[in-house]
């Protein structure tokens, strides 16, 4: 099991000497805390602080909780480039209101409690995918673009190596592929994030569906499931023929150039890569078929519309006949390497959705052969797809808990109660593994690995080294914001209101790929909390850090749902 990485000697910690003299820094949810859940503070120092006395007061100035610091729980090294790191509790607290958390002649911290912290921030990220539409009007922060999909060229791959070069149709073959959504910094669209982002659109509507409104919808849905629809309907078309299965629309855009979408100058003239992928055909299979179990209180011919084309692509993406494609030149473009964990969500979805027992079938005998994964991501669906046979396979219901019990144990051996070791993509495998612990506690009533659910969030929102919100939030002063997005690089005035930058990266992978990073880093307000293990920077043209990806605002949609279903009695 790949568990959280801590270097066992460490002399000299990154931005050590910005600490010389003594410095104190309190970390906590900017957020919020729910009444009846863990509320947990760290405390960052250069000296040890220990035997301190803190206080926790309510608006009126009296104290409600109080006490005196203990000792260091973790030293400098991968998590923190203090010498001292503390925590604080104050569960006992439960009215609602603004606090005020303070140390004995020290720093002070903003606390909030309520039953609703996420909700502003659910509506935010809602806001922040459209403005990631591609060929709407009905998009934000910037002209429409890219209506000249409704006729993209198809290109095939010459071999069967994965890095052989595509060529297009000789025929001049174009498909109908307007709509979708832009993955993140670029304008490509790629079926398997843009499935992904509407199967978990859909899990979060129909785990509260009372918990989202209308505010920038025009049709007569409401925001979250005019946004799903927006996603089905593009998943429509990904497989409009017998021979095609379209998995990439706009190749390798990073390469035209930093523009905004309605200035780029190959709008009418992007290719559509079409090869079957057993993996985004999963995705795109279970997507749909969640699309018909939703609307079909509000559009019957609409649901069995998205059940029919579900259980083509499902059939067709069962049949053995191929595994695991994706675009690739020389290196790959989103890739997902499995496809039996995406095959079982299918399966698993359209058991729910049809109650055909040929779909549970498939779903045990694909689910008895994958062990745990011991890792998460938007790519490693092992555990919500386990979870949605668990109640009748006992194979799935093992593999969950083992891979839940695996990230518990992990979160605990570091300061940040981080599940997942820091690497590339970190904070969204992270949310994975907080909304796979939230669907486990709300199926089975079992609160063991709820502390997973809190503990994601709370990294998100400011339980971490820097001390900032990694999503961007007008009320959350603390929150980044200089994305390595051309829509806010070319438009500084605009606030990326709804953004989740993709978040703290392992150093390795960091120094390989921030070389283009100009000027000195070391001014960036983000820059002494490094630590030897862990970079993230607040920087336009850090892409390892400060991308944005719609999979990663879906995941922090359906995370923050279940966190108000479980914690704030929703």
């Amino acid at each position: 099991m790949r568990k959280f990485c801590k270097s066992a000697v460490l002399t000299l910690s990154v931005g050590a000497l910005f600490f010389a003299s003594a410095e104190t820094f309190v970390r906590g949810n900017l957020a919020g805390y729910y009444p009846n859940a863990e509320k947990r503070i760290v405390i960052m120092s250069a000296e040890n602080i220990a035997g301190k006395s803190w206080s926790l007061k309510n608006e009126a100035g009296n104290a409600v909780a109080s006490g005196n610091i203990g000792k260091s729980i973790e030293g400098d090294g991968d998590n923190s480039p203090f010498s001292y790191n503390f925590e604080v509790f104050f569960n006992d607290v439960k009215n609602e209101g603004n606090y005020n958390f303070a140390i004995d002649g020290g720093e002070n911290f903003a606390v909030k409690i309520t039953n609703n912290p996420y909700n502003g921030a659910i509506e935010s990220v809602l806001r922040w995918l459209r403005v990631q539409r591609s060929g709407s009007n009905e998009t934000l922060d910037r002209k429409p673009a890219h209506f000249g999909d409704s006729a993209a060229f198809v290109y095939y791959r010459d071999g069967d190596e994965k890095n052989s070069d595509w060529s297009e149709d000789e025929d001049g073959k174009t498909l109908d592929l307007l709509g979708g959504w832009y993955v993140g910094s670029d304008f490509t669209k790629s079926t398997g994030i843009a499935a992904y982002t509407t199967y978990y659109l859909l899990k979060a509507y129909n785990a509260a569906p009372e918990s989202f409104a209308k505010k920038y919808s025009k049709s007569n849905l409401i925001d979250i499931l005019d946004e799903a629809k927006f996603g089905l309907d593009y998943l429509m078309k990904v497989m409009p023929n017998d021979k095609d299965f379209i998995i990439n629309v706009g190749g390798y855009d990073s390469d035209n150039g930093i523009r905004l979408p309605n200035e780029d100058i190959f709008d009418g003239k992007r290719v559509a890569y079409s090869i079957y992928s057993a993996s985004d055909m999963g995705l795109t299979a279970a997507a749909l078929a969640m699309g018909a179990s939703t609307f079909k209180s509000i559009d019957a011919a609409l649901a069995d519309k998205f059940k029919t084309q579900a259980i083509k692509i499902f059939d067709k993406a069962a049949s053995g006949e191929f595994e695991a494609e994706w675009l690739e030149i020389g290196w790959g473009l989103y890739p997902d390497e499995t496809y039996l964990d995406n095959l079982l969500l299918a399966a698993g979805q359209l058991y729910q959705l049809t109650n055909e027992e040929r779909f549970l079938s498939k779903a045990k005998e694909i689910g008895n052969g994958l062990e745990a994964a011991y890792w998460a991501g938007w790519e490693i669906q092992n555990m919500p797809a386990q979870a949605l046979i668990a109640d009748k396979n006992p194979a799935s219901k093992t593999a969950l808990v083992a891979d839940l019990d695996g990230f518990l144990s992990s979160s605990r051996d570091n300061l940040w109660r981080l599940a997942i070791e820091y690497t590339s993509n970190g904070l969204y495998n992270n949310f994975v593994v907080g909304y796979s612990a939230g669907i486990y506690t709300k199926m089975f009533n079992d609160k063991e690995f709820s502390s997973l659910v809190i503990d994601m969030l709370n990294y998100n929102y400011g339980l971490n080294n820097w001390g900032v919100s990694f999503t961007s939030l007008p009320q959350i002063k603390q929150s980044v914001r200089r994305y390595n997005l051309a829509i806010y690089k070319l438009q500084t005035r605009l606030f990326p209101e709804g953004a989740t930058a993709i978040g703290p990266a392992d150093r390795e992978t960091h120094d390989e790929e921030s070389k283009w990073i100009l000027d000195d880093v070391r001014v960036n307000y983000a820059y002494p909390f490094n630590t030897p293990a862990v970079v993230y920077l607040d920087h336009e043209h850090d892409y390892v850090t400060m991308d944005s990806r719609i999979d990663g605002a879906a995941s922090n949609i359906y995370l923050m749902t279940l966190a108000n279903i479980i914690f704030g009695g929703k």
